[in-house]
């Protein structure tokens, strides 16, 4: 079952219904400056109507047209998605996504396809929660900055509120990245495909290779010591002042490795925010703290920021010639820092491996909501296994599904 079939409803979506909702709530929010800007965003899209079906048989219709948004009865509209009640409400509550959906196989499309659906969600994210289209930002701070531990925090908090990431340099020794290295590949090497705690993809030699490794903490003393850590506490304290990390939900402590010739699988991880699959009213803004054991360089698929999108949409994972994405180049003992909801990738490795493909371990400091949301040993990946580890790309899913 997914993550969100237990959990319980958030309080300011607690008299959330179907038909009050579009007879009332809608109305009023789009009155209130959501339709304006969402008819902005609706121009760029490629269809101009979409209709929620619920599975009893009712359906609405929101039409762009000359005078902004429109709400209708009815599904007469270019893109209908069916889904149950509760996941109309999960998606409204923002506890799902299209492509939450699409992985949980809890909508179908009556008319259209996913790709449409993807495109069309900022304006339902505008709609519904007044949430501006990335247009592009005009930095307010230097991007190429790196900050080491010493450094003033309530700087660095800015930095990362504006810019959506951070780079702090020697934040590990060189003995503690070494142990950790150690402890990384024992566990890689224990792991199995139908564990249900890694990932794996399939490179240009047709051999599986695990690219991810999930809840190392909990069979690592030293795994686990990162938690509690005093200098990974105050990283995470940049977020604000009650934000903690919960290991036993979702990832727990994991590892992301970088490997060369990935051909199939979800190992080069295209432009995505880490709530892409649901969940950014309860998992954001989370603190994402990437431990580097490796060089960081384009020849083994650095990773990349797309600077201030962590308060916005995009459309379908769109990043334009121009935005002001950085490269971060990084050296072992570095950190990398992110919101959830930031955009980011990593591209395919361009040159000669490092040794081992490069590794990243992630911890993830959250607000206490999390905590009381996620049920334990839960976490929203969860819906992306659906062969063992064997992690399907959007578009592979897709293809397979049809």
């Amino acid at each position: 079952m997914a993550v969100v079939d237990h959990a319980p409803r958030l309080p300011q979506f607690d008299n959330l219904d179907f038909d009050n909702f579009h007879d009332e709530e809608l109305p009023r929010r789009l009155a209130a400056g959501n339709g304006e800007l969402a008819a902005d965003i609706a121009a760029g899209a490629l269809v101009k109507s979409f209709a929620w079906r619920l599975s009893d048989g009712r359906s609405v219709t929101y039409v762009v047209d000359d005078n902004g948004i429109v709400i209708r009865p009815g599904d007469d509209a270019e893109l209908v998605v069916e889904v149950s009640e509760q996941d109309w409400f999960n998606y409204v509550a923002e506890l799902w996504t299209w492509v939450g959906l699409m992985y949980a196989e809890a909508a179908e499309m009556v008319r259209g396809d996913f790709g449409l659906f993807e495109d069309f969600e900022p304006v339902l994210l505008a709609m519904y929660h007044g949430r501006p289209l990335y247009e592009g930002w005009e930095p307010t701070v230097d991007l190429s900055r790196s900050f080491t531990l010493d450094d003033d925090h309530e700087e660095m908090s800015r930095f990362l509120d504006e810019a959506g990431f951070l780079h702090i340099r020697g934040v590990f020794s060189t003995e503690e990245i070494e142990a950790l290295r150690a402890e990384v590949e024992r566990q890689r090497s224990e792991a199995t495909p139908d564990d249900h705690r890694s990932w794996w993809a399939t490179n240009a030699d047709g051999d599986e290779v695990c690219c991810r490794v999930t809840h190392m903490d909990d069979r690592s003393e030293l795994m686990l010591g990162l938690i509690g850590d005093r200098r990974l506490d105050a990283i995470g304290a940049l977020g604000g002042d009650d934000f903690a990390a919960y290991p036993e939900r979702g990832d727990g402590v994991s590892v992301v490795i970088k490997l060369p010739s990935i051909v199939e699988g979800l190992a080069d991880l295209p432009w995505h925010r880490d709530c892409g699959t649901g969940g950014h009213s309860i998992t954001c803004p989370t603190v994402s703290i990437g431990i580097q054991l490796d060089e960081c360089t384009e020849a083994n698929g650095q990773l990349h920021y797309l600077a201030g999108s962590n308060k916005s949409s995009n459309r379908a994972r769109e990043v334009r010639d121009g935005w002001p994405t950085v490269a971060i180049s990084a050296s072992p003992g570095d950190v990398t820092v992110h919101y959830g909801h930031t955009m980011h990738g990593a591209p395919p490795p361009t040159g000669a491996p490092v040794s081992g493909g490069r590794r990243t371990i992630y911890v993830g400091y959250h607000k206490p909501i999390w905590a009381e949301f996620i049920p334990p040993g839960q976490g929203y990946n969860d819906i992306l296994f659906k062969d063992g580890g064997r992690i399907l790309s959007p578009e592979e899913f897709q293809e397979q599904s049809s």
